[in-house]
């Protein structure tokens, strides 16, 4: 009886592990932007603004007209209600797979940054936005 008990929870917990995984491999499929240029690092970085599109994605300014998309590899639940922003950075260059970010509510729940996209122009920004606020209805 116990070792049927115990064989039903480890299914139990193989196909709750399966599912995430599965969940895991779609969101990073539609977080995905072939139409964008993607880049490694931003050089020189420096906060100019920055806005929240959902919990796995923010828009930040570095320049004036220059904006990048990051994408974080988990979710910040209050990045939509942020004050600010926090991103690490090294001598002002932010790096994927190295660097996060961070809300100043709790600067101690980091999401390392997963992919950055560069964008090119305030159209570009906008179908952004709107394709992944489209996640959402799916």
């Amino acid at each position: 009886m116990r070792l049927l008990k115990r064989v039903s929870l480890l299914l139990i917990v193989l196909l709750a592990g399966c599912t995430s995984s599965e969940a895991s491999k779609e969101r990073a499929a539609m977080y995905t932007f072939p139409e964008l240029e993607q880049v490694n690092s931003i050089d020189n970085f420096r906060i100019d603004g920055w806005e929240s599109i959902d919990r796995y994605s923010v828009i930040v300014n570095s320049r004036p007209r220059q904006s990048y998309l990051l994408i974080l590899s988990g979710g910040l639940t209050d990045l939509n209600f942020a004050q600010g922003l926090l991103v690490s950075s090294t001598l002002g260059k932010v790096e994927v797979g190295f660097d996060s970010v961070s809300t100043v509510q709790d600067p101690m729940m980091k999401s390392q940054i997963k992919r950055i996209y560069k964008l090119e122009n305030k159209q570009q920004k906008n179908a952004i936005k709107a394709k992944i606020e489209a996640f959402d209805d799916e």
